[in-house]
């Protein structure tokens, strides 16, 4: 991969969110504009490529790549995605939220002018031609920040803006942090992956397969739902021994 990123400076993207969207083997797997999903791709063995800018033109012989991930949103142009992928090859899009439930999230974001990403982020796959039906699924974690991971990771959000906003914005999300008095100890910051999938068409006659799935005695198209998370039972991992230090990294206020 080009460029790494610290394992603080990012959240800790959850395994069985990985395994839906990749599968349990190694794939092939190009990230859209991402380095901090690439690298957690990676650390699960995955062959992970990151690609910056445009899409137009992605430099990958066709039918060669099994899973292309966008984490920030869909390209205008599917097409060029779908020429790389090879049969049975999916595209997935990942939108990730702070959990709006946790009060301290939803103050975060607004302190920093966090968008969102509305009520159907997968609009232009699901009415794409050149891909069959699209799976969702949602998975919930934590992570653990400080002054200076906040600092971090707030900062790479806004580097789209011009440095003195971009100040204004971050010295916000620090006097926040430091409102709650947790210095070093730390708070966690409740994350909500939206996820979802699709596998390519192969021609205009046959139902697409997910590289997951066996054609054998599937006619249904669809991606392998056993390895699907079901959103109800999700529950945060972070382990909790019920000590008083476990107590600090929560706020719900």
């Amino acid at each position: 991969m080009d460029q790494q990123i610290a394992p603080q400076d990012r959240p800790d993207f959850p395994e069985d969110a990985v395994r839906w969207l990749l599968g349990a083997t190694p794939r092939t797997v190009l990230v859209l504009d991402d380095a901090g999903i690439a690298a957690a791709f990676a650390d699960y063995g995955h062959d992970v490529t990151e690609v910056r800018g445009s899409t137009t033109e992605l430099p990958f012989p066709h039918r060669s790549v099994d899973v292309v991930v966008a984490p920030h949103g869909l390209p205008d142009d599917l097409e060029p995605i779908a020429k790389v992928l090879r049969s049975g090859g999916q595209l997935a899009l990942i939108c990730n939220e702070r959990d709006q439930r946790i009060p301290w999230a939803r103050k975060l974001d607004q302190a920093i002018g966090a968008p969102n990403a509305g009520d159907e982020p997968a609009a232009a796959m699901i009415n794409s031609t050149l891909f069959g039906f699209v799976s969702d699924a949602s998975f919930r974690y934590w992570q653990v920040v400080n002054h200076i991971s906040l600092e971090a990771l707030v900062r790479a959000e806004l580097h789209h803006l011009d440095d003195a906003e971009a100040d204004r914005r971050t010295t916000a999300a620090l006097d926040l942090y430091a409102d709650y008095g947790r210095g070093a100890d730390g708070m966690q910051l409740p994350w909500v992956s939206r996820c979802f999938k699709a596998t390519v068409v192969e021609n205009a006659w046959a139902p697409p397969h997910g590289i997951d799935e066996e054609r054998a005695g599937h006619g249904s198209g669809e991606s392998d739902n056993e390895d699907r998370t079901d959103p109800a039972s999700e529950a945060p991992t972070v382990a909790q021994d019920g000590s008083d230090s476990d107590l600090l990294l929560i706020d719900f206020r």
